[in-house]
């Protein structure tokens, strides 16, 4: 619905506060509660509330609105811009007295302007925590802000804010702001909020050493081989890993399985208020195949035939057909004929591997290379004569060792008819069968999974629905202890038929032994290193009302099962994540440095990761580079055409040349010149082309001759302010220290900042 709201409306528009403009295109899921009418005052009160704390520009003189409800809860969707014309607008959202949503779009505006932020950390903050009460007074003093983002290369940064009842985090409560990081105007403002929500005291609440103790009942953790590939080597590591089995929210009073979900389900709730979906037919995902190949149609290519003509022993897809008739699992007939097929080869390698190889590997590789096998997969349809009354599986996909016949894998679909319930002991008993038959080289390593006896399952009122079919699974035991991933799966309906069967089996790798940690000793090393997270979750009730909850929770994790620390999925060291624009550098207070590396730190900017900036030692070639362009990204655009105009920028003082040029270090040191860092400053800004133009460049540099080859980058480096002389003279042999590569970045940017705007 949308009005247009006439002058005479303006009694509405009381007296507002200050506040600057901004684009906005962040998503706010509405919040708050109001009452289902829609009648006029609440339009007026609604709108009210926003003029009081939004000053809107008397240039935006048209007015729309819309409304939208979920749940019991009305969000007005406020716009004003100008007459015909609505690329210069104000957009406001507000649930009950609350701005979910504020953004002024002005698209004559440059909004990413480059340069170090005038405001420090503290301003920032501060400004932006100004914008989120002055817009939502009733926020104060139930958050915490925090700097999101800022870089030098937009003029923009992001602080977050999260909200915090009796001092613990609200989940989902809180949002951001956008502000100019020179300014501090308002450029963006957005919020999820619970408005009107009760929160338990946490006084009466378990100890997190209760819910560790607690967490040990529920949660049982597994131990298992996690097999990983060095992709260059090909070389396979097997490592234990414990892993979780739960990782649910626990009830902080109680500390039991919280019930928070099931609650939700009951009650028919709602996690978010804006939960639209735009609803489609579903559509049958296995829909029958009604197309018929050709009869005798090959899928080959021609590499593939040239193949098949130097190993006649291969199976053809004909001679297959005939084996799968005789096979009681495929169940194949002369009802079926091939639809397609596919020839393909595999030497185990995975398509990872880098290629090509390097000369000096190509020895050892040879040495690694296995024979390929040939595998062919091949896709069977009922004929079309016969589709319309066929009551099995109208569709047979299996795939075999093209050498031996073995079967890889078989899989069915497209079958017509309702399934009785599944008999899983019978079942089961199939299943048995197909592994054994299928898998006899590798089963009696296997073992079957013991959700493969759980009872048949049955839904609905009066378990008018139940399980048709099951998928078995048999877990690979190395030492007693499971193999993740290594797995056969059978999947057998209620009448008996195998509908698919696939393995995956790892060769080449060895185990290490299994003496590892306890469960207990487990959970005494996880919770060494990890803590229970402790916050607020709800849901909204039918009404619109909010239902919370006090929650711990221990997210999903990995123990290496060996030595307890935290560790990735497979079992390898996990790195530790340092926020770098946090660390505190012990060796550079009071240098002459210090401002520009402490700036360039915070604006993400940064060479080091630990303590130690090490500001007197040269810096390396790579870290140069890395730190230019992560100073400098976007700062200028790049161009492939050279402006015939630009010779006058770059003209520097006549002077004349002394004899002799400095020489510079060798360009395979680790290490970076004055010189090399000036036409890697060209090259990376766009300015390359530039250098190549002969005869246009002098400096005032009486170490560098007119015929020097890097003169063009020189002459641009020192015209664009990014290096300066040294008495007269450029000393382009001479290293740069890590300190001063910093200074020479932030300098740069500093003098150059205000040009850009």
């Amino acid at each position: 619905m949308k009005k247009t709201i006439a002058k005479t409306a303006a009694f509405i528009m009381a007296a507002m506060m200050a506040s600057a403009a901004m684009p906005l295109n962040i998503y706010a899921v509405p919040s708050g509660g109001t009452t289902s009418s829609s009648s006029d005052v609440e339009l007026q009160t609604a709108l009210t509330t926003v003029k009081k704390r939004v000053t809107i520009p008397a240039e935006l003189d048209e007015f729309e609105y819309d409304t939208s409800e979920s749940y019991k809860t009305k969000t007005y969707h406020f716009t004003w811009h100008r007459k015909n014309d609505s690329a210069k607008r104000i957009e406001v959202s507000v649930v009950g007295g609350i701005i979910i949503n504020y953004g002024y779009y002005d698209y004559s505006k440059n909004s990413y302007n480059a340069g170090i932020a005038k405001l420090t950390n503290d301003q920032i903050t501060k400004k932006a925590e100004e914008y989120i009460y002055q817009l939502d007074p009733s926020f104060k003093d139930k958050i915490k802000s925090e700097i999101g983002n800022l870089s030098i290369n937009n003029d923009r940064v992001t602080v977050n804010f999260t909200r915090y009842e009796n001092n613990i985090r609200v989940t989902r409560n809180g949002g951001s702001v956008t502000i100019d990081k020179n300014t501090g105007e308002l450029y963006s403002f957005s919020a999820d909020w619970w408005d009107n929500a009760a929160f338990d005291s946490p006084k009466k609440a378990k100890t997190e050493k209760e819910i560790e103790e607690a967490y040990k009942s529920l949660c049982r953790l597994t131990p298992y081989y996690k097999i990983s590939t060095d992709y260059t080597t090909n070389e396979k590591t097997a490592r234990i890993v414990y892993e979780p089995d739960f990782c649910e929210e626990i009830d902080a009073f109680t500390g039991k399985k919280s019930t928070i979900w099931e609650d939700m389900d009951k009650a028919e709730g709602r996690r978010y208020y804006g939960d639209y979906m735009n609803v489609t037919e579903a559509t049958d995902a296995a829909a029958d195949v009604e197309e018929d190949a050709e009869a005798g149609e090959s899928l080959f290519t021609e590499s593939e035939m040239k193949k098949i003509e130097i190993d006649k022993s291969l199976i053809t897809p004909e001679k297959a057909f005939e084996q799968l008739k005789k096979d009681k699992f495929a169940a194949l007939t002369d009802d079926y004929e091939i639809q397609s097929y596919y020839l393909y080869s595999d030497t185990g390698l995975s398509y990872d591997d880098p290629m090509p190889l390097a000369e000096d590997d190509a020895d050892s590789a040879k040495k690694e290379e296995k024979e390929p096998e040939y595998y062919l997969s091949i896709t069977f349809c009922v004929k079309s004569s016969l589709k319309e009354k066929f009551k099995g599986y109208k569709n047979v996909n299996v795939n075999i060792n093209a050498k031996t016949g073995k079967v890889e894998s078989l899989s069915k679909y497209s079958k017509s008819g309702e399934l009785p319930k599944l008999d899983v002991t019978k079942a089961k008993a199939i299943s048995d069968s197909v592994a054994l038959t299928y898998g006899k080289d590798i089963i009696s390593a296997y073992k079957s999974n013991k959700d493969n006896t759980a009872p048949v399952s049955t839904w609905g009122d009066k378990n008018q629905y139940y399980e048709t079919s099951r998928e078995f699974n048999y877990n690979r035991y190395v030492h007693g202890i499971p193999v993740f991933g290594d797995n056969i799966y059978v999947t057998v309906d209620s009448e008996g038929t195998v509908t698919s069967y696939r393995y995956n089996h790892t060769e080449d790798v060895s185990f290490p032994s299994s003496d590892i940690l306890t469960p207990e000793e487990a959970f005494d090393k996880l919770y060494a290193q990890e803590k229970f997270d402790l916050y607020y979750d709800g849901w909204i009730t039918k009404d619109g009302k909010v239902k919370t909850y006090l929650i711990y929770k221990m997210d999903s994790f990995h123990l290496n099962a060996k030595s307890g620390k935290l560790c990735y999925w497979d079992g390898t060291d996990m790195t530790e994540r340092i926020d770098t624009r946090k660390i505190k550098y012990t060796d550079i207070k009071g240098i002459p440095q210090e401002k520009a590396i402490l700036e360039l730190q915070r604006h993400g900017a940064m060479l080091s990761e630990d303590k130690k900036f090490r500001p007197t030692e040269n810096i390396e070639r790579e870290e140069f580079i890395s730190l230019l362009n992560s100073a400098l990204n976007g700062y200028y655009s790049y161009t492939s055409a050279v402006n015939p105009g630009y010779e006058e920028v770059l003209v520097m003082e006549d002077v004349e040349e002394e004899s002799g040029t400095e020489k510079e270090t060798s360009a395979n040191s680790k290490y970076i010149t004055r010189t090399e860092a000036a036409v890697i400053f060209t090259n990376n800004c766009g300015f390359g082309n530039y250098t190549e133009l002969k005869g246009i460049f002098k400096t005032p540099f009486s170490d560098v001759k007119s015929n020097d080859e890097n003169i063009g980058a020189i002459a641009i480096a020192y015209a664009k302010g990014f290096l300066k002389g040294e008495d007269g003279k450029f000393n382009g042999s001479r290293n740069i220290t890590r300190a001063e590569a910093a200074q020479i970045i932030y300098d740069y940017i500093v003098k150059n900042q205000d040009k850009t705007k």
